[in-house]
């Protein structure tokens, strides 16, 4: 059509001329043109709308010369002016709407080149069959998604077929490995996987809700079969109730998760070998509490055999003395299976822990180098302590390095009162643990850097074990701090969230 629009407008103009210059109509016949000014909307630049306006208020006052320049009336005067008022503001009102047309086409390009370059998969949805769908259900007197799911448990599978997908970006046809928009068009309810639907519920809640925004993090498929990690944001404007256009933005977080779990990893193999480090120096303490038990069974053995040597054998006295060697045997065990688990490389479980079970299990530990340094150890454990969901071998670990940083922190030999005090207690919800010392102390300036990793005060030691301890800490849902006032000794405390119980 626009094509052929200057020819026309020409032809209009020419038929204008004609007939406001030869007839002698009692009309403002030059009127007329502002349809060639409003048909030049259609091909005309800014300027050449002006152009083209000049020249029709040019052609009204040429014919109006050839007309009546000789004899110009009053009225064929007045008829001149309104034509050419008509002419220039009809111009000026083209030149403003194509000025707004060129502002929107330039904004509307800037949109389409940051949607098709972006580096973030963006995909036009239109949720409208959705919307509908859940408005249904509100008519049909449910007062929450989650009542009617359980009427309908196949309603987000079904929800997932009414999202109709209008246009994605270049981003998202690389990220899903597809062809051509036709090509992700007919994949995409393929992709969704099983696992992905307690996130689409999740969203569903959300528009159920009215929120003009969604967030979460899942799996897809791409269309090799790949398995990809998501995060996907659902823009849904309060100005498009409807949801007639919904954007969808994806971001590709597979290459992090991959480098989160190698640095996860990685952590947990310095932490075994901080584990292995920390046993080396208990070895005294574990070599007495082996050998205790081991010489008891001994002990016990003898006596038992001198029982049977006797002329009468007194069988009571030897099934008293075997009874002795297993609960010794089984003492030697339960430490020779706690020396398994901090040295093994095993992969972290979550189960329910007692911190009491576990700080008595570490005294016992230590308590060689305890008495060594003649260090009075007071445990103030708190009655009834609930258990806290943890990896029981990570918390002997970090109880194990607090105890070790304190006996060291008491060794100096111009320190007189040497007492360790490890206490339990519940608090807004949550396990404390408190490790309080009388050493050395330090100052308060340094209080920032004991968490950071090799950062240590000790001549022969490697500054991880107290970062060890709070990347477990934090990990467990936790935090741990510690104060001190030099000269006075210092307190580490840690605190651990209590296991949720679950509700039958």
């Amino acid at each position: 059509m626009s094509r052929f629009s200057p020819l026309a407008a020409i032809l209009i103009a020419v038929v204008i001329f004609a007939l406001d210059t030869l007839t002698t109509f009692d009309m403002a016949i030059a009127v007329l043109y502002v349809t060639v000014v409003l048909l030049s909307l259609s091909f005309a630049t800014r300027k050449g709308l002006l152009f083209i306006g000049a020249i029709c208020i040019g052609l009204t006052l040429l014919s109006f010369a050839v007309s009546h320049g000789e004899n110009p009336t009053s009225d064929s005067t007045a008829r001149c002016f309104v034509s050419l008022a008509a002419i220039g503001i009809t111009t000026l009102l083209a030149y403003r709407v194509k000025t707004a047309i060129a502002v929107l086409g330039e904004s509307e390009q800037r949109y389409r080149t940051i949607f098709l370059a972006t580096g973030v998969a963006i995909l036009e949805m239109d949720f409208t069959a959705v919307k509908a769908a859940i408005e249904r259900l509100k008519a049909d007197g449910f007062t929450d998604l989650r009542t009617a799911a359980e009427v309908n448990p196949d309603f987000a599978r079904a929800a997932i077929g009414m999202m109709r997908l209008t246009n994605v970006n270049n981003t998202t046809l690389t990220t899903f490995k597809a062809k051509d928009l036709d090509a992700f068009k007919t994949a995409l309810p393929a992709l969704i996987g099983k696992e992905m639907e307690g996130s689409v519920w999740a969203l569903l809640e959300a528009i159920w809700d009215s929120n003009a925004s969604f967030e979460s993090e899942t799996m897809m498929n791409d269309l090799d079969g790949n398995r990809i990690s998501i995060l996907y944001n659902v823009a849904m404007p309060h100005d498009r109730p409807s949801l007639d256009m919904v954007l969808v933005s994806i971001v590709d977080v597979t290459a992090r998760h991959e480098a989160e779990n190698e640095l996860h990893q990685a952590h947990a193999e310095l932490a075994h070998v901080t584990r292995v480090a920390t046993l080396g120096e208990l070895t005294v303490s574990i070599a007495h509490e082996v050998n205790q038990p081991l010489a008891a069974i001994v002990t016990n053995g003898g006596a038992g055999l001198r029982w049977l040597k006797r002329s009468e054998p007194d069988l009571g006295e030897v099934e008293t003395s075997m009874q002795r060697m297993i609960a010794d045997a089984g003492r030697a065990s339960e430490v020779i299976k706690r020396l398994r688990a901090l040295s093994s490389k095993a992969t972290s479980q979550t189960i329910p822990v007692n911190l009491n079970e576990v700080i008595r299990e570490t005294v016992v530990l230590v308590q060689r180098e305890l008495t060594n340094q003649r260090i009075d150890l007071q445990l103030e454990l708190a009655a009834d302590f609930p258990s806290i969901s943890g990896d029981p071998i990570q918390l002997q670990q970090v109880i194990i390095n607090l105890i070790l940083n304190a006996v060291q922190a008491m060794s100096d030999p111009a320190i007189r009162t040497r007492k360790l005090l490890v206490q339990t207690a519940i608090a807004g919800g949550v396990a404390v643990t408190k490790v309080r010392d009388t050493g050395t102390g330090f100052a308060a300036e340094t209080a920032a850097s004991l968490f950071d990793a090799f950062y240590t005060t000790k001549s022969n030691g490697m500054g991880m074990g107290l970062s060890i301890c709070r990347s477990i800490v934090v990990a467990h849902g936790g935090r741990i701090i510690a104060s001190s006032e030099p000269g006075k000794g210092a307190i580490f405390e840690f605190t651990i969230p209590l296991q949720e119980e679950v509700v039958s």
